[in-house]
């Protein structure tokens, strides 16, 4: 990895009790953010199946939680944030899936100890877990690996670094007039987003290359890779018009999803998603 920051869980856990019901709604806040859920969606509905114990990692107020649920998997949630465990229970219950809980623990995914070797079915890390573990996201992965029985997958998402510029790129001249070019040819060349720019936010945004590397770190087998969005990508308002009409929406996410697969895509999304299936007997 390229990233010189170091991990801070204290900082992680603070912000995202502060963050609260915004990590809920992340997902509403226009079309890019709809699709980039139904993605995610798309890959949890291929390898997760009914019946599994799903380790959860990075859990939030439960978006996943209730697809996971909604598939038939028995759901055990973790997250580092006191405030999003809460919220997994409301959110969670709201949406009558409680029952697939099977335990919440406030934890962090760098030291997942308190769980034995090859217990879960299948570990679910998605919302940018490894991004924000920053220069001990190899760690991270190896717990989620871990816990993971030989066989099961592992699903992860992290932040891209080059979809996300391409995203943003409306916003860099703002950016460089108030803070200069050297600040963003860091944040570039480094991946970490740390400094004023993002107005505290502190993660490791990633290119496939780096991401792909981290993953063959392990005993594993890539199996799916994706981007979490990409023919949407300031293409919103035709989007947002494909909506209005659920034929032509889901005729939409059909190409999007195919699309988002494609080599030269991948790095293209505001995220990429990113499938191994443990080695070993």
């Amino acid at each position: 990895m390229t990233t010189n920051q170091n991990y801070d869980p204290d900082y992680i856990s603070a912000f995202f009790d502060d963050y609260a019901e915004r990590e809920w709604e992340r997902f509403e806040r226009g079309a890019a953010s709809r699709v980039n859920f139904l993605v995610h969606r798309h890959h949890l509905q291929r390898f997760v199946k009914s019946g599994d114990h799903v380790l959860e990692a990075g859990a939030g107020p439960g978006r996943f939680t209730i697809e996971l649920a909604r598939i038939g998997a028995m759901v055990t949630v973790v997250d580092i944030s006191p405030v999003q465990i809460n919220l997994n229970r409301q959110k969670v219950g709201e949406a009558g899936c409680e029952s697939s809980v099977t335990g919440r623990h406030v934890a962090d995914i760098v030291d997942l100890s308190r769980f034995p070797d090859a217990c879960f079915d299948a570990t679910v890390c998605y919302g940018g877990g490894l991004s924000y573990a920053m220069d001990r996201a190899g760690d991270a992965l190896a717990e989620l690996v871990r816990v993971t029985k030989p066989g099961g997958y592992i699903l992860v998402s992290v932040m891209s670094l080059v979809g996300s510029a391409g995203a943003l790129l409306s916003t860099f001249p703002d950016l460089i007039e108030e803070f200069g070019r050297d600040t963003l040819d860091r944040e570039i060349a480094t991946g970490d987003l740390f400094g004023p720019t993002s107005r505290g936010h502190r993660c490791h945004m990633y290119r496939w290359s780096e991401l792909e590397a981290l993953l063959q770190s392990q005993n594993c087998e890539i199996v799916g890779r994706s981007a979490s969005n990409f023919l949407v990508i300031n293409n919103e308002d035709a989007v947002t018009a494909f909506e209005r009409d659920p034929e032509l929406y889901e005729w939409f996410l059909r190409w999007e999803i195919e699309y988002c697969q494609e080599p030269g895509a991948i790095d293209g999304g505001t995220h990429m998603i990113a499938v191994v299936r443990r080695g070993g007997s």
